[in-house]
């Protein structure tokens, strides 16, 4: 496989690029950078790749990265993917994830139109749901409730219009929640767990603010998802979205809980306004039995797991910063 992956650098981008590199594809990609700073891969493994800067909604700049990466499979990962972003500024996340998301699609029909194009798409469109509606299946109704939630329905939209007119083979993931070492902390399970690191080596005091936790969300390990991605660009069918998901949700409270326990620490609990939703689905949990039948994928990393990797990178990169 030739695998070009836009977002390269970002979280999800680096750990699939470790995917993809461990399955023999030959991988390449890029952002709006014009050098990556990669946190996750190892020199070893950026040294493997191709790297490209473009911006997205620049199509000379895409065209001219795809006819020279010359791939056959395209992972879309770029976007602005914090909801709170999107709700500060709403108008340059529809840029990026919508125009971002047409002018690739545009761009590899152009140049690559014999690549599959895997468009990473976020379960948060579906909004919010009822409990009778859970566990979501992809014959659920979208109905975003935020700018950003509403940005990726809309590049959904835009990337089954390609596979359906036969332009393009495109395939949607709608992918839950997910996490793992060098996530950053703008998402809630890195937040506790960096805090915690800090209070369990002194360097902050023994509180940790929250938001709600009381929410329920179906939360997979990032390599789970990554390998998720790498099999239905393999197996998948074009013009089908797929649920990336557990399939079980667990509140942020537990996820508080295991990663206190995990630190062996005492710590005091405060809520702050600051980090609290406008807009926060109480309990978000999918059903992935479209991609296992189709594809054969499980999730195989245990939660328990996930939180012990993310806590102890936050640790090490606490350790290294002194």
């Amino acid at each position: 496989m030739r695998a070009f992956v836009t977002g390269l650098d970002g979280f999800a981008g680096q750990w699939l690029a470790r995917e993809l590199l461990g399955a023999g594809a030959d991988v390449s990609g890029g952002s709006r950078v014009a050098l990556p700073s990669y946190s996750i891969l190892s020199p070893e493994e950026a040294a493997g790749l191709r790297w490209f800067g473009f911006e997205l909604t620049d199509r000379e700049s895409v065209e001219k990265a795809m006819t020279a990466a010359r791939p056959d499979a395209v992972f879309h990962l770029a976007a602005q993917a914090s909801v709170s972003e999107s709700i500060a500024d709403p108008v340059t996340t529809y840029e990026t994830n919508v125009v971002g998301t047409a002018m690739l699609l545009e761009s590899v029909a152009t140049v690559a139109a014999g690549a599959t194009v895997v468009c990473v798409g976020s379960a948060d469109a579906y909004g919010t749901v009822k409990p009778d509606e859970l566990p979501l299946r992809e014959t659920a109704e979208l109905r975003p409730t935020n700018p950003y939630a509403a940005s990726k329905t809309a590049a959904e939209s835009i990337a089954m219009q390609y596979a359906r007119s036969g332009r393009l083979a495109v395939i949607a993931t709608r992918s839950f929640n997910h996490t793992g070492p060098g996530q950053r902390p703008a998402f809630a399970v890195p937040a506790f767990a960096k805090q915690i690191a800090d209070i369990a080596t002194a360097s902050a005091p023994p509180v940790l603010r929250v938001g709600n936790l009381e929410a329920r969300r179906d939360l997979s390990d990032v390599r789970d998802v990554v390998r998720a991605y790498r099999v239905v660009a393999e197996r998948g069918e074009s013009g089908v979205a797929y649920n990336v998901c557990s399939g079980s949700s667990v509140s942020m409270r537990s996820i508080v809980d295991d990663l206190v326990r995990i630190a062996g620490i005492d710590v005091k609990i405060e809520v702050d306004p600051d980090r609290l939703r406008p807009s926060d689905t109480p309990d978000l949990v999918g059903d992935n039995t479209r991609l296992r039948e189709k594809t054969g994928w499980m999730p195989q990393i245990p939660l328990d797991q996930t939180l012990r990797d993310v806590y102890s990178w936050y640790v090490a990169k606490g350790t290294r910063g002194r």
